[in-house]
């Protein structure tokens, strides 16, 4: 075991640098996971308007009343300065001016052109204001084209285009929802890139100090078979690794706010997998001893582009086939799709969660097996130099 016990006093003189990463990863997890949380509550944005109605009319002032309802009506300013002054410090959104001849246009069946609108900075709001305009425009339109007059298209547009669709949300029952939580998912949803970043940062420096000429040229030249010695560096990062997944599976209780239940224990046991093959990964790159900006790039490049692809940033509802299909050949793609499965974003299955499970196992065993063949090839390279010499 010396192996063993000489790499945990080479990780214990890194610890420090260690804490920092876990508690830098640590936060960015959480900030994520109440970032997604705050995403998925939406609330109708509030416009401050400036409109003036020139025309003054009954079908101006339908849709005066249309573009006011949910927003905050601004008084018309006196001084067109003033009012481009306001629009720049936001203190105004939106103007509209609605000038005179607007009801006779209207009846003329004119769609364009026929108010003006102005904003200084871009955004949704502004875009759905104008959709809102041109949707009244052609509804009124539509109901000109059935025959009506046009101060009465103009009232059955606005009530037509005021009615809100009622929203039912439907809820898991009690035993399905019972010990699952949305905020504890987020969190170990993201927690591919958090293992990735902390596990690589720091478990390679103390890979390649282990790896570097003259400790390995003693250990290649001492008894230690070269699997005995891979056993015992996996051992060691198995135990190193075990601590950090312990240390976010004890954040992730305390979000969600009790003990694992349940499926959320299949969450566990996910994570604990995902952070066994980030352990490999950095042990086989490891093994071509890097310098530290190489590791650097190397664990940024891994991490990101596997999270982008497998759907931990980006729902894998939204990637294309093309990019599916080329994840499925990296373990974070499973990672996620059992996450999907325990959210309800997916059926839950127990043999495709068995499945994703087993894959990921996988991979912790080929990169195992690719380390191991690495390091004999460099003990190989050794002994036949050594002899030439």
């Amino acid at each position: 075991m010396q192996v063993f016990k000489a790499f945990l006093r080479v990780l214990r003189s890194k610890f420090g640098s260690a804490i920092i990463y876990i508690v830098l990863f640590f936060l960015v997890g959480v900030l994520m996971t109440k970032s997604a949380s705050d995403s998925n509550v939406w609330e109708k944005s509030k416009m401050k308007l400036v409109i003036e109605d020139l025309d003054d009319t009954p079908e101006s002032r339908a849709l005066t009343e249309y573009i006011s309802a949910g927003n905050t009506i601004i008084p018309v300013f006196a001084d067109e300065d003033d009012l481009t002054d306001a629009m720049y410090y936001t203190t105004v959104d939106y103007a509209v001016t609605i000038p005179k001849g607007f009801a006779d246009r209207l009846a003329a069946g004119e769609t364009e052109g026929i108010f003006e609108c102005r904003h200084i900075h871009a955004s949704y709001a502004a875009a759905n204001m104008q959709m809102q305009l041109e949707k009244y425009v052609n509804t009124v339109a539509a109901y000109r084209a059935m025959g009506k007059t046009t101060q009465e298209a103009s009232k059955a547009a606005v009530a037509a285009l005021s009615k809100e669709a009622e929203v039912s949300v439907l809820k898991k029952d009690a035993e399905e929802q019972k010990g699952e939580n949305d905020d504890l998912l987020t969190f170990f949803r993201y927690m591919p890139y958090i293992f990735l970043s902390v596990i690589m940062n720091t478990l390679c420096p103390a890979l390649i100090a282990m790896n570097k000429k003259d400790f390995r040229y003693r250990t290649d030249c001492s008894g230690i078979h070269p699997h005995s010695y891979m056993l015992q560096i996996f051992g060691a990062s198995a135990v190193y690794v075990g601590g950090i997944w312990a240390v976010f599976s004890l954040v992730g209780s305390i979000i969600n706010g009790t003990m694992y239940t349940g499926r959320l224990w299949l969450a566990v046991v996910n994570a604990l997998l995902f952070a066994l093959f980030s352990a490999v990964l950095a042990i086989f790159v490891s093994e071509f001893a890097p310098s530290d900006t190489v590791v650097g790039i190397l664990t940024q490049v891994s991490s990101l582009s596997m999270c982008f692809l497998c759907g931990v940033f980006i729902d894998q509802s939204l990637l294309g086939s093309g990019v599916l299909a080329a994840a499925q050949f990296l373990p974070a793609y499973w990672y996620v799709r059992v996450i999907n499965m325990l959210n309800g974003e997916l059926a839950f299955d127990a043999g495709e969660v068995a499945l994703a499970l087993g894959i990921q196992a996988g991979f912790v065993t080929v990169f195992i097996l690719l380390a191991i063949l690495v390091r004999r090839a460099r003990v190989t390279s050794t002994v036949v130099r050594k002899s030439m010499a």
